[in-house]
């Protein structure tokens, strides 16, 4: 396992690019480990919060039918995720999943499905080098990426 301090956090992102997005640290460590422990398939879950605030992150199962090279929340993961966000006044905030090969930048496939949840971020995690993981945010609004800073919360 890859410690959090060998992750690289917005490596390009000069100033805060388009805005800022806090995680905590705990939380961070957590999304990792998750994306490692699914290598070489491709990892997701998702973060919820309110007021852009994140209150927990949900590891999710890949249902995808070519998990190596895309991600999608297995049905019955979501739902149980969406049945704790009333009665605690969260929102979905984040898609969170790994390109175990492939840089941390949205692919054609994740801007096309980002159509399905608009106003949340994208966190993606590259693990082409497995030493050195990288991790980036995005918002992603029709075919437009603007790229956010991950800052790390205590």
């Amino acid at each position: 396992m890859v410690s959090l301090e060998a992750l690289r956090i917005s490596p390009d992102v000069e100033g805060d690019g388009a805005g800022v997005l806090p995680v905590p640290r705990e939380t961070l460590a957590v999304m990792l480990a998750h994306v490692e422990n699914d290598y070489p398939n491709e990892g997701c879950g998702l973060l919820v919060g309110a007021d852009g605030r994140v209150a927990k992150h949900f590891t999710c199962r890949n249902a995808s039918e070519t998990p190596r090279t895309f991600s999608e929340v297995a049905p019955e993961d979501l739902l149980a995720i969406w049945d704790e966000l009333e009665p605690n006044g969260w929102e979905l905030l984040a898609y969170v999943h790994s390109h175990p090969a492939s840089p941390a930048y949205p692919s054609k496939h994740d801007i096309h499905w980002s159509q399905n949840w608009p106003g949340m971020f994208y966190i993606i995690f590259s693990l082409a080098d497995r030493e050195r993981p990288i991790v980036r945010a995005f918002l992603i609004e029709g075919e437009s990426v603007a790229e956010y800073r991950l800052t790390v919360e205590d």
